[in-house]
């Protein structure tokens, strides 16, 4: 009897021990799982050579570096250079008054070798006394008489040819009250072929001018020398 319990006392010590290390291993195998944490150092070995982790820098839309990057002035539109005024660059005079148009006519030329441009202006007299239409005298009696039968031809009647003085041999084609009367007049014998003059009757002659427009560096001796002149505002010339 003692030999069985003690043989029975053997086994059951036996399966316990053997219960206990079975649970127990379990235990430590679970006890022993490590734990990585990213924000700890590892260990390592002394000559152990640890890959440097890129580093993440987060986008904050409200962040200054996250707003748009504004164009290099280096590279921006320049922009457009104001116009230089047409004064800067020219010299406008104004040349007269000559005291006819054959005067006007004998300075054209001489002036015109050296403007940029040249226009033609001629001041009327006002005057009480009216106008009148004309063509300037012709070489003679003779020629006169021939083109006063031209004029005649086209049924204009109002006409003489004045015989003496200063405007021998010119042809008068009327008087007028007003300067309207007198382009009307002029405009009619220029729609039948003939070339007439229109001038205001006055104590002061009228004038004759040219208005004209030279590079800035012009010789301002030189053209004193054709003519006597102005300062002109260059923006009058048309």
């Amino acid at each position: 009897m003692i030999l069985r319990a003690a043989i029975v006392f053997l086994l059951m010590l036996n399966l316990g021990v053997a219960a206990w290390w079975l649970g127990g291993a379990s235990l430590r195998a679970a006890s022993v799982t490590p734990v990585i944490d990213d924000s700890l150092p590892g260990l390592r070995l002394a000559n152990e050579q640890v890959a440097a982790k890129p580093v993440v820098v987060p986008t904050d839309p409200a962040s200054p570096s996250a707003a748009p990057v504004a164009p290099s002035t280096a590279t921006a539109e320049k922009p457009a250079s104001p116009a230089v005024p047409v004064a800067a660059t020219a010299l406008c005079l104004s040349f007269g008054p000559f005291n006819d148009a054959a005067a006007r006519d004998a300075a054209r030329p001489r002036l015109q070798a050296l403007a940029q441009k040249l226009v033609e202006r001629d001041a009327q007299a006002k005057s009480g006394r009216g106008w009148r239409v004309y063509m300037p005298p012709l070489a003679s009696r003779e020629a006169a008489q021939e083109l006063v039968e031209k004029i005649k031809a086209t049924g204009i009647k109002d006409w003489y040819i004045i015989a003496n003085g200063s405007e021998a041999n010119s042809i008068a084609l009327g008087r007028y009250g007003n300067e309207d009367s007198a382009r009307r007049r002029q405009a009619q014998l220029a729609a039948k072929g003939f070339t007439v003059r229109a001038e205001s009757l006055g104590d002061a002659p009228p004038q004759w001018w040219l208005d004209a427009r030279f590079p800035a560096n012009a010789s301002r001796v030189t053209l004193a020398a054709i003519a006597p002149s102005k300062p002109l505002d260059c923006a009058r010339l048309p």
